[in-house]
């Protein structure tokens, strides 16, 4: 495909290019702004279905907007490519780092995990499941952060490893096994595909090799990979343990959600990067120096080894009037395993620190084992007070004023609440006005013009109610002509859809009119020989070229709506043979001077593609020029033998 603009966009260097399309870097002629647009093949438009499938992605992917998803900018269609325009990520895919021989450590692969848990999560309170999680998906922007690019693209296309009913969705390398067999996708699939894309970037392959897509498939269902560790040694186990259970074969094994997976990630991370505490700091105080009643001899600190083994609540506490939740038994010992002791220690310690404040000499000394008990706060309280006395001082007056202030401030609280109260009530009753009466013309029509905006008439089958409203209680209103041409395209759209039916099956409960059966033929004809359907409308409007506008019986009503249909229909098949001979043409025209540069040196090929380009266009009038060339071709290289 060559362009130099699509909608809005000009368009720069191509970026990838695949069988469904390719991806531009493209720039806004107006903004300036930047995107990545990816235009479609156009045979993808003209299948049946896709249209329908492809807007409706489009309104799915409106939904997410999160920092972890490549943002949906527009979409559009120019000369019958589809295309959709995308944030433009500057960096790399994580495929491409695989490709270039980059291993992820661990720490790497975590941080990955949870970003993408954070992007899935967003999509999938959404209602909205990627389905093909891989590499090749996960952008890598100059930041070092995580983008999702291609939702919806595995649900909205067909390849060699998709289909589109009741089977394979999802690139195979890390397809979930519920994919594989043509099962509901479920959240859990992107899980298992997450989990293919870690052990990916930890071991630099997929989970599976296989070679062939049923192999793939195959292994996917029913094989368990090897252990990630034998490739990536310095993984602990934690993240391998995760890893596993994201590739378990049967749904229900996998996390719960994405959230669940997320979190435990993130725990996992903070648990692996943790420094080991620094025992010695349980035997400090606030201002890191030793307890005071700690022997000053310079060589007491080298011969200890201080290890607290064990913190407890006191179960039976001595000389604790009040145990509680502050009350703790202490075991520490040196370094030769013999017990250190400490007494009268008051403190209110955080969960799993002790701050010591008064150990004898003598008892370190002594060797014995003893138990700290750690008072509640009221002694610590009262012993604060009085080290640090708080001087206040309020006159009569400022006590007096406080209080006003504190009425006043309570007052206006109070009335705040009524006004909000009432205020709450008025909307009510205004909602309730509002909602109980007849809508007004500008109402209806905003409601008619809106489904007509979107241009499809099914949208105005919604609106039928409306529309019949509108005619029947504002007949003088300026509007009311375009409301009922609305009506007309309804009328028309249920009669098509109605002769369509029959084309495909005749139902023998109606009689069809002469023209009414000409059009089913000619519909028919056109799943496989569309020029010739062509010629058999042209041939039907030439038939009637006469109004009967001033005719009321329902027969000629009835060939009236057939007629314009038919003059749709004609319309539409036209374009498509435009859309095809501008699609093939170049290509016939490139195999045509083939076969001529062949002719005088291998005649024998030069003949296959001739006589392919009359075998394969023969029926096509757009062809017919190129098709005659190939003939003459023919009779040329028969003349030399």
């Amino acid at each position: 495909m060559q362009f130099e603009r699509l909608g809005p966009y000009r368009v720069g260097e191509e970026l990838g290019k695949g069988g469904m399309g390719a991806v531009y870097r493209a720039e806004h002629i107006e903004t300036g702004e930047l995107v990545a647009v990816k235009a479609l093949t156009p045979q993808l438009a003209m299948a049946e279905g896709f249209r329908e499938r492809f807007e409706a992605e489009i309104e799915s992917l409106k939904k997410l907007r999160h920092e972890g998803i490549v943002r949906l900018v527009g979409y559009g269609e120019q000369n019958g490519i589809l295309f959709y325009a995308m944030e433009l990520v500057e960096g790399t895919s994580l495929e491409e780092e695989i490709s270039a021989g980059r291993r992820f450590n661990w720490r790497e692969v975590t941080e990955v995990g949870v970003q993408v848990c954070r992007a899935l999560k967003h999509a999938h309170d959404h209602g909205i499941v990627h389905r093909d999680i891989k590499p090749a998906n996960l952008l890598l922007n100059t930041e070092g952060k995580i983008k999702i690019a291609d939702f919806g693209i595995a649900r909205l296309f067909g390849g060699t490893q998709l289909t589109s009913a009741g089977g394979v969705l999802g690139t195979a390398d890390y397809m979930s096994p519920e994919q594989a067999e043509g099962r509901a996708v479920t959240e859990k699939c992107d899980q298992y595909s997450l989990g293919g894309v870690m052990y990916a970037l930890l071991a630099g392959r997929p989970p599976f090799r296989a070679k062939n897509l049923p192999e793939m498939l195959q292994m996917q269902r029913f094989a368990e990979p090897e252990p990630v560790r034998r490739f990536a040694p310095d993984t602990p186990e934690q993240l391998e343990q995760v890893i596993s259970q994201l590739l378990a074969k049967d749904p229900n094994d996998r996390f719960r959600n994405v959230l669940v997976l997320g979190r435990h990630l993130e725990a996992m991370q903070k648990a692996l990067s943790r420094p080991a505490k620094d025992d010695f700091a349980l035997l400090l105080d606030h201002e890191g120096s030793p307890p005071e009643e700690i022997p000053d001899d310079p060589n007491f600190s080298q011969s200890l080894a201080l290890e607290t083994t064990r913190i407890e609540p006191l179960a039976d506490p001595v000389a604790v009037a009040d145990p509680g939740p502050s009350s703790y038994r202490i075991q520490m010992t040196d370094s030769s395993g013999a017990a250190k002791t400490a007494a009268d220690h008051e403190s209110n310690p955080p969960a799993g620190v002790v701050t010591h404040r008064a150990i004898s000499g003598s008892e370190w000394k002594m060797g014995k084992s003893i138990d700290i008990e750690l008072l509640p706060d009221e002694a610590e309280r009262s012993k604060t007070k009085r080290l640090a006395p708080q001087n206040r001082f309020t006159t009569v007056e400022e006590e007096a004023l406080l209080k006003r202030q504190e009425e006043k401030t309570s007052l206006v609280v109070h009335l705040g609440r009524i006004f909000a109260l009432m205020a709450v009530l008025a909307s009510i009753i205004w909602a309730i006005q509002y909602l109980t009466r007849p809508p007004m013309a500008d109402d209806l029509y905003a409601q008619i013009a809106e489904a007509a905006f979107s241009h499809k008439v099914k949208q105005l089958y919604t609106v039928q109610e409306a529309i019949e409203e509108f005619l029947t209680r504002f007949p003088d209103d300026p509007r009311t002509d375009e409301v009922a041409n609305y009506r007309k395209e309804i009328e028309y759209a249920k009669l098509e859809d109605q002769l369509d039916r029959i084309a495909n099956q005749i139902s023998a409960n109606r009689v069809l009119l002469p023209v009414e059966y000409m059009y089913v033929q000619a519909i028919q004809l056109a799943e496989t020989q569309p020029n010739q359907a062509i010629q058999k409308l042209e041939a039907i409007l030439a038939m009637y070229p006469e109004k009967r506008a001033d005719r009321l019986d329902e027969a000629d009503a009835r060939m009236e709506r057939c007629l314009h249909l038919i003059k749709r229909r004609l319309a539409q098949y036209t374009r498509q043979q435009k859309t095809l001979a501008d699609i093939h043409l170049p290509n016939l025209k490139e195999r045509l001077a083939c076969a001529d540069s062949l002719a005088a040196t291998d005649p024998h090929a030069a003949q296959s593609i001739y006589q392919a380009i009359v075998d394969l266009y023969s029926h096509m009038p757009w062809a017919q020029d190129v098709v005659g060339k190939a003939r003459a071709g023919i009779e040329r290289l028969h003349s030399r033998k």
